[in-house]
């Protein structure tokens, strides 16, 4: 016979697991429907209810309840996002990418963001989607999931100023790592521009502007394929780390 106590467990876990797959790639794409995320919830809640030790009262009143699911919605929430830092990465080395290479005319419309979206971005998710679906981060965001009740207990509040901290050091890193990834097509892109404007002034009939965007666009697309290595080493080690990523981002004191 069900009881209301483990009714109650099930839709607080439910509503953590709504909270991650609002923000994992893997469901939070749009171009999934409504529906299937929904089913996707429940049916991963329904596993992971077994698999946790929730020993928790009955809320005192509705607004307790009320508080402890969006806080539950924010551990989830803050679990997905340590997910989508990956693509937050890639996404902004491809918009760099895209820029000096000079594929910016290529853009196409992305329903999932709202805005244009050039080759380089949609093969850059897709690159890191692959890779940490091959790589088992799937597996690594389901572990951390289980684990996040150890750090982030049911009706556990306190001030998680520790997150909020790691959160800003995380978004500065974003910026870094995807300058770092176009890097070489950068200084590429610069060496190209050095010699097409000393050609400019050595053979003024010369038509610099086509020649070099040609030039930029094989030189680069070249340069980038050979770095691809590079970001992929950095997906790996990226979804080596994705649960202790995902425990960071919810944990109320630092991990040393």
């Amino acid at each position: 016979m069900v009881e209301i106590a483990d009714v109650f467990v099930f839709m607080l876990i439910l509503t953590r697991m709504v909270g991650l797959f609002l923000y994992v790639p893997f469901f939070a794409h749009d171009a999934i429907p409504l529906i299937a995320k929904a089913g996707f919830s429940v049916a991963f809640a329904i596993i992971v209810f077994p698999l946790v030790d929730i020993n928790v009262a009955m809320p005192s009143s509705l607004w307790v309840l009320a508080i402890w699911m969006a806080k539950e919605i924010a551990v989830g929430l803050a679990m997905g996002f340590a997910v989508r830092m990956l693509f937050f990465v890639l996404d902004f080395a491809a918009y760099i990418l895209t820029v000096e290479i000079g594929l910016t005319p290529g853009a196409e419309f992305d329903p999932s963001s709202a805005r244009g979206a050039g080759p380089l971005s949609s093969m850059m998710y897709f690159l890191g989607m692959m890779v940490l679906l091959l790589t088992g981060g799937e597996y690594n965001v389901f572990r951390a999931f289980i684990s996040s009740y150890e750090v982030s207990p049911v009706g556990y509040m306190v001030e998680n100023g520790y997150a909020l901290e790691f959160l800003v050091e995380q978004t500065a890193g974003v910026f870094k790592v995807g300058i770092l990834m176009a890097a070489p097509v950068i200084a590429v892109n610069f060496l190209v521009n050095l010699v097409f404007a000393v050609l400019g002034k050595v053979v003024p009939k010369l038509n610099v502007f086509i020649l070099s965007f040609s030039v930029r666009i094989l030189a680069g697309t070249a340069i980038f394929s050979f770095s691809s290595l590079m970001i992929v080493s950095y997906i790996l080690r990226y979804t080596e780390k994705l649960p202790e990523m995902m425990m960071r981002f919810i944990m109320f004191r630092p991990a040393f």
